[in-house]
This record gives structure tokens, C-alpha cells and sequence, in this order.
């Protein structure tokens, strides 16, 4: 069930494999505890965002996969960037573990 407090989007996402420099353990989307940022190049902000939903289990990595994710900063923090369409990072830290795109706002 949706938190109507906090805006959502929905991304379509494509985690990079460990050898592309991504994660060693694929992430858990579904569980509500995977609190990356996410940034919208070529701009450096860094938008933290919790993901809701995605698929059961863990997540598969190279392959696209689509997902919600929460805007925990809003309305401090504008979410503007992340716009229907705009090309998205996942990022942990400073490192780039996953690549997609905005599919609904």
C-alpha cells in the first residue's frame, strides 16, 4: 500500500553486474530498505529515494526491470529532474550501480 504522504515514481531500471562495477550482491527492491540516490545527468544533485516495489527476491542484474521508488526528501528537496522519460543513475555512494529511465510520474 502506497504512503500517500510521499510522491512516488515508477522507473524502469537495469542494475549494472559486479564486473561492470556494480553491486556484488543484488538489491532487494520489494522490502522497502534499499535507500539509494538517484541523479539525473548531466546534473550532479543527488535525489535519495526509497525504493517500494519491484520484483520478489533479489533483483536480477543486466536485465531491465521496473520498479517504484519514493521521494523521501519531498517537499524539501525537489524531485523536478525526474520528469516522465529522463534517463536516471542509481547510485551508491559516489559509484554508479544502475542505469534506467522515469516510465510514470
Amino acid at each position: 500500500m502506497r504512503d500517500q504522504q510521499y510522491p512516488y515514481a515508477e522507473l524502469q531500471v537495469t542494475f549494472l553486474t559486479p564486473e561492470e562495477g556494480g553491486r556484488t550482491q543484488p538489491p532487494w527492491l520489494d522490502d522497502q530498505r534499499y535507500r539509494p540516490h538517484l541523479r539525473v545527468p548531466p546534473d550532479d544533485m543527488m535525489l535519495g529515494v526509497e525504493f517500494v516495489d519491484g520484483p520478489d527476491g533479489p533483483t536480477p542484474v543486466g536485465i531491465p526491470v521496473y520498479t517504484t521508488v519514493r521521494f523521501v526528501y519531498e517537499p524539501e528537496i525537489s524531485y523536478s529532474a525526474l520528469q516522465l522519460g529522463a534517463e536516471i543513475e542509481v547510485l551508491e555512494g559516489g559509484r554508479i550501480v544502475g542505469r534506467g529511465r522515469v516510465v510514470r510520474r
